[in-house]
């Protein structure tokens, strides 16, 4: 395989090859919301490919060394600039780290909460949860989903390189942990349904569930590959994130902003005793003494080094990042600290990770929605050829694009489009609701990823995203590298499927085989999406416990977040939308209240 010229400005700052405005809504559920600014550090033209030497890709190699850890800091008594005693200290505000923080002061714990970044960290809106009175007022309460066809299909997913325990306890407390949080933002409207008119009032600040009532179209029992109408959103879920943490600081907790989490401080029996922390710009330390620490710092998608060692495909195709995780120089801040802290004092880390690379579909626009959505229409690759039934997510249309000539694909629909859209899957990155007019501006953008409109269609043909043209022939002859004799005899091929009503080449639905024979045409390209996040974390438990390479417990010490393993591997799993963000909320909950509790 030829070298790819992938530099580590490229990697680190993925987000700047395309609008700032991308990650927003139209990732939205486990994306960021906005993009990241390049990095400084490094030369841009250091390649990160598969050949080469000191810049080739480094993985296990049988010894136990993980070359991306280094060396434990080395920290003496007078470097203590200032010292803190605290029942429990959370290192980390985002997602897990705030209802963390949340549970164990409302326990009564004096907790410290520490974050690298000036403010709390919020790159997602959407999460799914089963059950509980907030899902109860549409029609989504406790029982809706049978607990077991979800957790199977989630160990399925993840090639059963999980924890069945810890999705269990999820599926069983995620209901009451949402009423839970939720009950902090008192000011969150709820709306009535996914696309109800919200009170100006309220515009700001509202939830709202995702796909209710039911497309009349969707029937996710039928689906081999379902979306679970199960997932709620937030218009922002940065502000109920605030709300949270004020009712953590009103209960007594203390936050130390720009300040990061170094090193946690073990005694003899080798159970944690605090940590070290430091502030910005200072080269002195902070001490803080404490039976319990959270390890909620999120991911590593910014460590270049473990990217290579965890996720070294992802680099060797090329794939650039998208993280707005960063402090206030600029640097990201989610460079696995927690899995360093975690690993200096003997923490296992999980062997399977998963990256999270949602395909949003061809030609993504400034709000991050592919032309047409990921839907499955007709792609093809520049030989010409179609390559996979095209009814898949995301993550899965991701696979196979990576697997193509150039990592390219092009999507092509034509002119039927608007009544088409109703019969693709109520899912994630799936245009399945026409609209003649557009939504109101104050619409959550998790709530436009499904809808299309004429205007949406024709601004991407006028901004170069969507090639458009009257015929076959001469849309074919505006693809670079195309075999266009190839395409068009695929094109015939498809549509002499889609006219007998079945797929006997790669076996699609029926409902979604649509013929290119009503002009005019569109095609989209299809490359490699971003990485959203790498998911791999301390081997735990449904306690949020941490345990160390010999399966031994770490007593004090419990992780939340993506610290947290045992929850994705291989790759992220699509049948329920925002279970990532969920997860942090529910698990950073358990392991407040736990850590509190010291149990």
């Amino acid at each position: 395989m030829s070298e790819m010229n992938v530099t580590r400005r490229n990697f680190l700052s993925g987000a700047a090859l395309v609008s700032a405005a991308i990650a927003g809504a139209g990732l939205a559920g486990c994306a960021p919301q906005s993009a990241a600014p390049a990095a400084s550090s490094s030369s841009a033209g250091e390649t990160l490919g598969a050949t080469g030497a000191a810049n080739s890709t480094v993985g296990f190699d049988g010894t136990g060394t993980l070359p991306w850890l280094g060396e434990a800091p080395a920290i003496s008594d007078d470097q203590v600039e200032e010292e803190l005693t605290a029942d429990v200290v959370v290192v980390g505000l985002g997602a897990a780290g705030v209802p963390a923080a949340r549970a164990a002061a409302e326990a009564g714990a004096k907790v410290v909460c520490l974050e690298s970044s000036s403010h709390l960290n919020s790159v997602a809106s959407d999460m799914a949860i089963f059950g509980g009175q907030t899902q109860a007022q549409w029609g989504r309460g406790d029982g809706f989903l049978d607990k077991k066809m979800v957790v199977n299909m989630h160990m399925e997913e993840c090639c059963h390189h999980v924890s069945q325990s810890i999705i269990s306890r999820y599926y069983d407390e995620s209901g009451a942990a949402l009423d839970w949080f939720v009950g902090a933002s008192k000011n969150l409207y709820m709306a009535p349904e996914s696309y109800a008119e919200i009170p100006a009032d309220a515009q700001a600040n509202y939830m709202f569930p995702y796909m209710y009532p039911m497309p009349e179209t969707y029937d996710y029992t039928k689906e081999d590959l379902p979306c679970y109408p199960t997932s709620v959103g937030f218009s922002s879920l940065a502000t109920v994130m605030a709300d949270n943490l004020q009712a953590a600081v009103d209960a007594g907790a203390e936050v130390r902003y720009s300040t990061k989490g170094v090193e946690l401080i073990l005694d003899d029996a080798g159970a944690v005793a605090g940590i070290y922390a430091q502030a910005a710009g200072s080269d002195g330390y902070l001490k803080i003494t404490a039976p319990s620490v959270i390890l909620a710092t999120g991911d590593y998608l910014g460590n270049e080094d473990m990217m290579k060692f965890y996720a070294p495909e992802c680099v060797e195709n090329g794939i650039n990042i998208l993280s707005i995780d960063l402090d206030d120089e600029g640097n990201y801040t989610n460079v696995g600290e927690g899995h360093k802290m975690g690993a200096w004092a003997g923490a296992a880390i999980e062997q399977w990770h998963a990256p999270m690379i949602h395909h949003m579909g061809g030609g993504a626009g400034a709000d991050g929605r592919g032309v047409i959505g990921n839907n499955g229409y007709l792609w093809l690759n520049l030989r010409g050829k179609r390559f996979m039934n095209e009814d898949l997510p995301g993550q899965q249309l991701e696979n196979q694009v990576e697997l193509q000539p150039q990592r390219k694909a092009y999507q092509f629909f034509d002119a039927s489009w608007p009544e088409q859209l109703a019969y693709f899957p109520a899912a994630h990155g799936v245009a399945c609701i026409y609209r003649d007019e557009p939504l109101p501006e104050y619409t959550a953008s998790g709530l436009r990823i499904n809808v299309r409109t004429p205007a949406d269609i024709d601004a991407a043909v006028e901004e170069g995203r969507c090639l458009k043209a009257d015929t076959i022939d001469e849309l074919l002859g505006m693809i670079e590298g195309m075999d266009v004799e190839a395409a068009k005899a695929s094109i015939e091929r498809y549509n002499e499927l889609a006219r007998a009503g079945e797929d006997t080449d790669f076996f699609k639905s029926s409902q979604r085989l649509f013929a290119l024979e009503n002009g005019p045409f569109y095609a989209a390209e299809c490359g490699c999406a971003l990485t959203l996040g790498n998911l791999g974390g301390l081997e735990s438990d449904e306690d949020c416990h941490v345990y160390n390479t010999d399966r031994e417990l770490i007593p004090g010490l419990y992780a939340a977040g993506a610290t947290q393993g045992g929850r994705f591997a291989v790759q992220y799993p699509i049948s329920l939308k925002g279970l990532s963000c969920g997860m942090c909320m529910v698990y950073g909950k358990i392991a407040g209240e736990n850590a509190a509790a010291g149990k």
